[in-house]
Order: C-alpha cells, then structure tokens, then sequence
C-alpha cells in the first residue's frame, strides 16, 4: 500500500508541477503589465493638472510611500513621487489647521446629537461628515458617517 501511495503522489506532482509554473508565469505577466501602465501613466501625467491640490477633493497626500494629511507646500508638490489624495477620517486622527479653519461647526441640539462632552465639540467636514473633535487639540473622538 506505501508504494502504491507514493506512486501516485509522484504521479501527482509530475502532473501538477507544469500548472503551477503556468500560473505563476502568468501571475508575473498581469504585475508586469499593471506595473508598465503605471509608468506610463506617471510619465503621460501633466503635473499642473493631475497632481493640482484641491481642498474640496482632498484632505492629504501621498509623498515618499506614505500619506500625511493637510495641503502640501509647492516643495512637496514639484516632488516626482508627490499625490494629492482624500483618506477617511479615523477616530484618534488629528484635523490639520487647514480642516480646523474650514470645517464648519455643528449645532448638537438642531441636528438632534448628543451634547458633546466638555472640551468637545462637533464638526461637519467637506463630504459631510460629523465629527467629534477635540477643541484643544483637533484630535477626532467619533466620527457620524453622512448625518
């Protein structure tokens, strides 16, 4: 029975080892392909255009592999790995002084919320969320998706 078993576990492998070559040359062709277009597309980009900051579209940007939010200064944007990019906002994260400065307050009793807990208060962003924002800080406590 132990020669019959590895008999057909060898048969086995010699069967399947091509496919799993296949598959992995392939895998490699679509990252090869993906990765081409998106040079392309980085060297086909206008920086005046696509890469422009917009406070209604964005809240951060890309730079270096990692994202930072509030608007970059025209050092970072003339830099060639530079992305203007919007990011969810998560509870702990600190608003900019940019956000702090634009996002308008919210009255807790019109709109129905609860009152806001001492040196707290209630923010809508541009895409309409309600935040709970420490005043002090501008550290978000909560976030109210869509209210």
């Amino acid at each position: 029975m132990n020669k019959h078993f590895k008999t057909f576990a060898l048969a086995t492998l010699v069967a399947i080892g091509p496919l799993s070559v296949a598959g992995t040359a392939s895998a490699q062709q679509y990252r090869d392909r993906d990765r081409n277009e998106r040079q392309d597309n980085d060297r086909g980009r206008d920086n005046n255009r696509g890469n422009r900051w917009n406070e209604r579209e964005h809240n951060g940007y890309y730079a270096n592999g990692r994202f930072y939010y509030g608007q970059p200064s025209a050092a970072i944007q003339a830099r060639r790995d530079y992305r203007p990019a919007w990011q969810q906002w998560r509870r702990g994260d600190r608003l900019p002084a940019y956000a702090r400065q634009h996002y308008r307050e919210v009255d807790w009793r019109r709109e129905r919320l609860r009152q806001p807990p001492r040196g707290y208060h209630y923010v809508r962003d541009d895409r309409g969320e309600v935040l709970l924002v420490a005043v002090a800080t501008g550290v978000i406590l909560s976030i109210l998706l869509n209210n």
